[in-house]
């Protein structure tokens, strides 16, 4: 059996990436993307925005925006604005001209409490967004031994920094910044030292008792932790099971780590493609979607798999972070190569016309895909060449409210498009951003995809 000694705790783990939004265009959008609550105008998040146009978005990008922000934790939010596009966010924060800044904290009203810099370097840009972030935390150690804290920089991207050490039954307060983390040595009696714990500083508590992330085993060998002798504590089990998306019940420490250093590549790469891949994609239609109807004796083939087939759990790889598998798992009733064959022979007439003429080639068919509640998924661009004219096709769903895509069109308009089932949305996937950032309320909702490349 593997020791859990050195197992590092993630809180909470892998929803360490940000969703970054291009083509924000007023605070509707920032309503809808589940950024602000529509009935009161707080913020749900911190926001980070910024804003340029198409003169100035080399200069963002030299300081560091959006790329050094992606692994700021879950209850960080960044933003594009581009100014010669909208005028009403522009306007709500009084800017003024390119290369500015809006940080609105996660609980302040959207329209009023908010700060706006104009930066010039990264050094400026971070520190301004970071002194926003500042955490002052109690920890508390009541285990039976001394600890000591090492500090981690969101994204790792320097080896962790000695901070404090807390003989036990001490306390001390601690100065950090939110979406970084802290870990956790333990020095027994007659031991090395050991990482066992490590927490992401979220914000919402600001009291920190260690034994509060243990499981009992680590403190029932006595009364009063702070009473026990001076004994060795042999193992120090935590009481949290598979919340970094790996699909063992635990992980050694390198393991964990090491997953969390390809989630950050991942998600970094995911804005990179955002952002360069529409720009090098022919475009094919006006607006680059267009809602439909599935043709009723394919949606009928594929409504009487989903009803009958075995539902299994859909593989992941671990540091995919464009989904939340790691939450809200997804199950999948695969297609039999005749049923995909019957889906490309019924979708490719509807594509090809609505794509011009072009000659299209099938490359893809995957699903039928159910997300269940809680689901979400970033906004991204599909694989450049091989899904270039694409449909989504809703097979069946179960929700309480719509679960709205979001899409960005060829102007760079965002929309958000309700799909009920039977609907279709033609669409090129390539070149367009989309997504369901908003995380699911509902039972289920079942898609399949189907993809073309053109020729």
């Amino acid at each position: 059996m593997r020791s859990t000694a050195t197992v590092l705790l993630l809180l909470p783990a892998a929803a360490q990436a940000v969703h970054h939004f291009k083509e924000l265009n007023s605070i509707q959008d920032l309503e809808l993307l589940g950024l602000v609550n529509k009935d009161n105008g707080i913020a749900e998040k911190h926001l980070l925005l910024g804003f340029s146009n198409a003169g100035c978005v080399k200069e963002v990008r030299s300081l560091g925006f959006p790329y050094d922000y992606t692994a700021l934790g879950e209850h960080v939010e960044t933003g594009e604005v581009m100014l010669e596009r909208d005028d009403e966010l522009a306007q709500a924060y009084n800017i003024t001209g390119c290369n500015q800044y809006v940080y609105v904290p996660r609980g302040g009203d959207v329209r009023t409490d908010y700060d706006v810099i104009s930066a010039h370097d990264k050094l400026q840009l971070h520190n301004w967004l970071f002194t926003h972030l500042a955490v002052e935390m109690e920890i508390v150690n009541d285990l039976p031994f001394d600890v000591s804290i090492k500090w981690e920089d969101t994204g790792r991207r320097q080896g962790p920094q000695d901070l404090i050490a807390i003989p036990r039954g001490k306390s001390a307060s601690v100065n950090t910044f939110e979406s970084h983390h802290l870990r956790f040595i333990s020095h027994q009696p007659g031991a090395g030292p050991e990482a066992f714990l490590r927490v992401r500083v979220d914000g919402l508590e600001t009291t920190l008792r260690l034994s509060d992330y243990l499981a009992s085993d680590a403190t029932k060998q006595c009364a009063n932790p702070l009473d026990c002798s001076a004994g060795v504590v042999g193992a120090i089990p935590v009481n949290v099971n598979n919340e970094h998306g790996s699909t063992d019940d635990v992980q050694t420490a390198v393991e964990d780590m090491e997953v969390w250093r390809n989630r950050d590549y991942e998600n970094r790469a995911r804005v990179l493609r955002n952002e360069d891949q529409p720009q090098t994609k022919p475009r094919y239609t006006a607006l680059g979607f267009k809602k439909a109807r599935i043709p009723s004796d394919i949606y009928q083939v594929m409504l009487n798999r989903y009803k009958t087939a075995e539902r299994i759990s859909e593989p992941w790889p671990k540091a995919d972070c464009h989904t939340n598998f790691f939450e809200a798992p997804s199950t999948m009733v695969y297609l039999t190569d005749s049923e995909k064959n019957q889906i490309f022979a019924a979708m490719k007439p509807d594509l090809t016309e609505w794509a011009g003429g072009v000659e299209l080639f099938p490359t893809s068919v995957y699903g039928v895909r159910i997300y269940h509640n809680g689901s979400w998924l970033r906004e991204h661009v599909d694989t450049g060449d091989t899904h270039i004219i694409s449909a989504i096709m809703n097979i069946a769903q179960e929700v309480e409210e719509d679960w709205l895509l979001t899409f960005i069109d060829h102007n760079g308009d965002r929309h958000f498009i309700a799909l009920e089932a039977g609907d279709a949305l033609y669409y090129e996937s390539a070149s367009c951003l989309h997504g369901r950032p908003v995380a699911l309320k509902g039972s289920y909702f079942a898609n399949t995809f189907v993809h073309f490349k053109v020729v």
